[in-house]
């Protein structure tokens, strides 16, 4: 069994490299930049202007985005999946969330050099892991063997978690609404190319399985 079901791999192929494109040309557009353009100020004040009477709420729930609890959820899959003789799910899990991370924090954020008040913000690191662990989720949920209404029950409720996160950010004014665009694209492409490669090495050597735990 593979991560990606076979029709969903050239696809996935194509999101990988249009998240690449989104990532990249918007560090170009806002190297060393220190003020919002004008795609930022239209939607962040379109978001305020509707989401700002709920901003204390959505500062509360933006804590789901915290490392710890990021990285709790991330410990359960692994566990969960080496329990069930599924070494490649849990090598998504482990390695996804953390390269995006890693190139968010280590790369990209010195790199760029945008800056939102006084903190490097390009891309959004509370977006960037979020956004991984949840398409991280959503792989398993395609690959499950689910119904689709259990599957399309859980893509909406990790749909609106990540939607939340986001509003949070912008509505409480943590980040520019470009930052958490490249947030999204580049946790979707890293965890997808992740994928495409643990499912290309698998292929290759098939996984050997052992009786899962009871």
């Amino acid at each position: 069994m593979s991560l990606l079901p076979p029709r969903a791999r050239r696809p996935a192929v194509g999101l990988v490299v249009l998240c690449a494109a989104v990532v990249a040309v918007g560090a170009v557009l806002y190297h060393r930049e220190r003020r919002a353009g004008a795609l930022d100020n239209a939607v962040d004040d379109w978001l305020f202007t509707i989401f700002g009477r709920f901003r204390v709420l959505l500062y509360q729930l933006l804590h789901v985005a915290d490392l710890p609890i990021v990285g709790t959820v991330l410990a359960v899959v692994v566990v969960t999946a080496l329990l069930r003789a599924r070494p490649d799910i849990a090598a998504l899990a482990a390695i996804g969330p953390a390269v995006a991370i890693g190139l968010t924090e280590v790369v990209l954020k010195p790199l760029v050099q945008r800056r939102y008040n006084n903190w490097l913000s390009y891309p959004s690191g509370h977006t960037v892991g979020m956004l991984s662990t949840c398409t991280v989720l959503a792989v398993i949920v395609l690959g499950a063997g689910l119904t689709l209404a259990l599957r399309v029950a859980v893509g909406v409720l990790l749909l609106a978690v990540s939607v939340i996160v986001v509003l949070a950010l912008l509505v409480y004014g943590f980040h520019y609404f470009t930052d958490t665009v490249a947030g999204v694209a580049l946790s979707v492409g890293i965890v997808l190319l992740v994928a495409l490669v643990v499912d290309l090495v698998t292929v290759t050597r098939p996984i050997v399985r052992t009786p899962a735990l009871v």
